[in-house]
């Protein structure tokens, strides 16, 4: 099996990486391989909402038109059998970087060429609170 870990994190020796760590340790204790992209560490653009109506390529046939490394991380999708996102926790939410992934994947597999590959895969997310995330004491 091959499992894919997609990380919103930059630090690959922060907590959301030990995390992956662990979980690429269990999954070759079982016979598996795995490979990690940190996707700060590479270039992935926001989604432009290219035409009038906010979508463009992505829903008339499965592509993004921005020419960055997204069409390579989906591709690595693909030939994995498995996915694992794993995000620090920022605010409550995603990770800026796998936010601006997640939502122009979603784009591109609105349409059934995009979602060759990608609908129906296993998938586990993974979200890690803690960290230097600043005083906790202060009140808002």
């Amino acid at each position: 099996m091959n499992v894919l870990l997609v990380y919103g994190s930059r630090n690959p020796e922060g907590q959301t990486a030990r995390a992956g760590a662990a979980l690429a340790l269990g999954l070759s204790e079982m016979g598996a391989w795995s490979e990690a992209v940190f996707l700060p560490l590479i270039e992935v653009e926001r989604c432009r909402q290219c035409d009038d109506n906010g979508w463009g390529t992505c829903r008339s046939e499965g592509v993004c038109v921005i020419e960055d490394d997204f069409a390579g991380v989906v591709e690595r999708i693909r030939r994995s059998d498995a996915v694992a996102v794993l995000t620090p926790v920022y605010y409550g939410d995603l990770s800026e970087s796998l936010r601006a992934f997640l939502d122009r994947l979603r784009r591109v597999c609105t349409h059934d060429d995009g979602k060759v590959g990608i609908a129906g895969k296993p998938c586990i997310g993974i979200a890690v609170a803690g960290g230097g995330g600043g005083d906790r004491r202060r009140v808002w």
